[in-house]
């Protein structure tokens, strides 16, 4: 058959057309197959945001456990300057009120009214800030004690009223409010605890410095009295801490337990000798009453909280030296980073009592930290580098890298969790109008929340040069967390030169390579890097009834309150370590035993009797039948024995409205997708003098 023949079989007869269909596909079985395909991809596809977020969730896990790691280990480098503890507090009508009924495990917000803008309010209606200072890890912000012995002078400014001991507060920056009126600053700087004697000494007896004695003990306003400065020695007055717990008349025959941490200062002036030759007494302080510290109706004063320490005197920043005899003197170089200069005669001040070794002066600070989700980086500047070989288009400006631990910072005006736009960090980068230092001037373009701060001078580092503002210091890739170091005289043979905002508010050029610096800054998702610390020393409470912080109640004490073999402590020492130093019990045989340096941990639980958390000797001894009383005390020296650091993140959002309620409903909501990572270790405040 030829090629023609072939052609007309296959098309039909010659000239007429061909009536056999070709098979083929149809629109609709075309449109069922990408449907079928489709629902095949789609199901394919949700697994990999699935994925994605796990992924992420993984990584975020990672970064926070590697924070609180290494959280952990700056703070073992300096246990001379833990915090005696960190406790939950609040304002009442500008008087301080530490919550020891806050479980630390409850990050629930402290307010109760919520506007639009963030702006939080208590039950009450007093004005508390913005939602985010009292949420979360910000619900226990308040430093108890941290300090050490007065550091080592040194030159932190241009002139000599500059020279003295830097404090750098670990925990900054700090939420500071000056005293007004009658309202006590929420910062406090002192000294070592008075040594505390009941009833007035003889006449000739000896008496020191470091001495107090308790007038009127079983009173309900327990008096005391200070020796006085003597005129040919000191001119100037003593100022005394005085804090402690009482039980206070609820007005309809009841009673509550206060703590009074923040009182007025006690000022003493001084006076002649008395014919002892000695400093004599001042007059009887009442530590409550219509003419005492507290004018709230005091019931009875809790000797066993009572504490009496020096305070130091603040000096104006410029404008006054030092006192060439008085240490108890510094000045506040930076109320909002937390940075302190003390008296430099201080760091060789001794401290002698009879039956005991010399104690150096010790300066501790009383501060509320300013916001957890600030995180810090400390770390040295590499050594600059040259990037390259030399040509016209690169003459080798010697430059430093270093990555934050967490990538992702904040970037100003894009949305925040609660949908408002970001700002950069307020206290440090923002103008200060409120008569404070202000570190804004040191601010560059395009590096909000990050502030890099010199721990040898308290001062802060430009970003930019004061004196040329388009020449870049300090750059910072917000996605990955680098930062980059700029030599400032592009002079590669003296390393890489930068400048510091000091404190006297003058700027100075130093070479960056090898300096112990510390970054400030913020990431997304609100990271927050938290201490918790239970007190470093605890006293005995007759009563469960509002535990205070640094206190146990030894169960059965009050008859029916609480289990023989149970020790008490408040809900915000709830999941942390204590060590008793000694505790005496029976066990079911009638034998008496002692408990020396046990470890427990306080936790919570069914009792029928006293709803608090405790330690119970039956897990050490379950034979264990009731702590003994016989040696006159059942339990004592009692200790915060680790401090936690715990991290915390939220990878979700919510949105703020003008509705209050629904704001507090959505930001409850929001509190629950916490994600948290914590790192404890085994770390004792060392003795606190008392």
């Amino acid at each position: 058959m030829s090629f023609s023949d072939s052609m007309t079989h296959l098309s039909g007869h010659a000239g007429r057309p061909s009536l056999k269909r070709v098979l083929g596909t149809t629109l609709i079985e075309i449109l069922v197959v990408i449907v079928v395909f489709l629902v095949g991809i789609l199901a394919v596809i949700q697994i990999f945001p699935k994925g994605f977020q796990l992924l992420l969730l993984n990584r975020n896990k990672m970064i926070s456990q590697a924070l609180a790691r290494d959280y952990v280990e700056s703070l073992k480098l300096r246990p001379d300057q833990l915090p005696e503890q960190i406790v939950s507090a609040y304002y009442s009508n500008g008087n301080l009120v530490i919550n020891s009924g806050k479980d630390p495990s409850d990050l629930g917000t402290l307010a109760s009214f919520i506007n639009s803008n963030g702006f939080a309010s208590d039950g009450s209606g007093n004005a508390l800030g913005n939602w985010a200072y009292f949420t979360g890890s910000n619900v226990f912000r308040r430093v108890i004690g941290e300090g050490r012995r007065v550091p080592a002078p040194r030159a932190v400014g241009t002139s000599s009223q500059f020279f003295g001991g830097l404090m750098v507060l670990q925990f900054g920056p700090i939420s500071y409010q000056p005293q007004n009126g009658a309202t006590p600053s929420n910062l406090s700087v002192y000294g070592n605890d008075l040594e505390q004697f009941v009833g007035l000494p003889n006449v000739q007896a000896q008496r020191t410095d470091y001495q107090y004695f308790v007038i009127n003990p079983t009173n309900s306003s327990i008096a005391i009295e200070f020796p006085s400065g003597n005129l040919q020695q000191d001119t100037y007055n003593r100022v005394y801490r005085v804090s402690f717990s009482a039980y206070v008349s609820n007005g309809s025959g009841g009673v509550f337990k206060r703590d009074y941490t923040e009182l007025t200062p006690v000022s003493i002036p001084p006076q002649n000798p008395d014919i002892s030759g000695q400093a004599p007494l001042s007059a009887a302080i009442p530590l409550a009453g219509v003419n005492g510290l507290v004018t709230d109706p005091v019931v009875s004063v809790d000797l066993n909280t009572l504490r009496v320490q020096r305070f130091f005197v603040q000096l104006p920043k410029s404008g006054q030296a030092f006192s060439a005899v008085d240490p108890y003197q510094y000045k506040l170089l930076n109320e909002n980073v937390g940075v302190l200069l003390f008296n430099p005669i201080g760091n060789g001040v001794f401290i002698s009592r009879e039956g005991h070794d010399r104690e150096p002066l010790t300066a501790r600070v009383n501060y509320d930290v300013y916001d957890w989700r600030i995180l810090h980086d400390d770390f040295r500047v590499d050594i600059g580098v040259l990037p390259g070989e030399v040509s016209s288009a690169n003459p080798q400006a010697v430059f430093a890298q270093h990555k934050l631990p967490v990538g992702g910072l904040k970037v100003a005006g894009n949305a925040g969790p609660d949908g408002l736009p970001n700002t950069p960090i307020p206290t440090l980068e923002t103008a200060r109008g409120d008569g404070t230092t202000d570190t804004s001037g040191a601010n560059g373009p395009k590096a909000d929340n990050f502030v890099l701060m010199d721990l040898d001078t308290g001062g802060i580092y430009c970003e930019v040069n004061p004196s040329n503002p388009s020449q870049n210091l300090i750059s910072i890739d917000k996605s990955s967390g680098v930062v980059t170091f700029y030599d400032l005289d592009n002079d590669p043979t003296n390393g890489i030169t930068g400048v510091i905002l000091l404190p006297d508010g003058t700027t100075v050029n130093v070479q960056m390579d090898n300096r112990a610096v510390r970054a400030l800054y913020m990431v997304n998702q609100e990271f927050s890097v938290q201490v918790l610390k239970s007190a470093a020393q605890y006293s005995v409470a007759t009563t469960p009834t509002n535990l205070s912080v640094g206190q146990f109640y030894i169960g059965g004490t009050q008859t029916g309150l609480g289990s023989a073999t149970r020790i008490y402590f408040p809900n915000s020492d709830n999941g942390r370590k204590v060590t008793i130093g000694e505790v005496t019990y029976v066990d079911g045989s009638g034998v008496t035993h002692d408990l020396m340096g046990q470890d427990f941990l306080v936790t919570g639980g069914n009792d029928a009797t006293v709803a608090l958390p405790f330690v119970d000797l039956t897990s050490v001894d379950p034979s264990a039948q009731s702590i003994s009383f016989a040696n006159g005390f059942g339990a004592r020296n009692v200790k915060g024995a680790s401090v936690t650091v715990r991290v915390l993140w939220n990878p979700t959002n919510f949105f703020l409205t003008g509705n209050s309620p629904q704001n507090l409903s959505s930001l409850n909501r929001w509190g629950q997708a916490w994600r948290k990572s914590t790192n404890e270790t085994f770390l004792q405040k060392e003795d606190n003098n008392r």
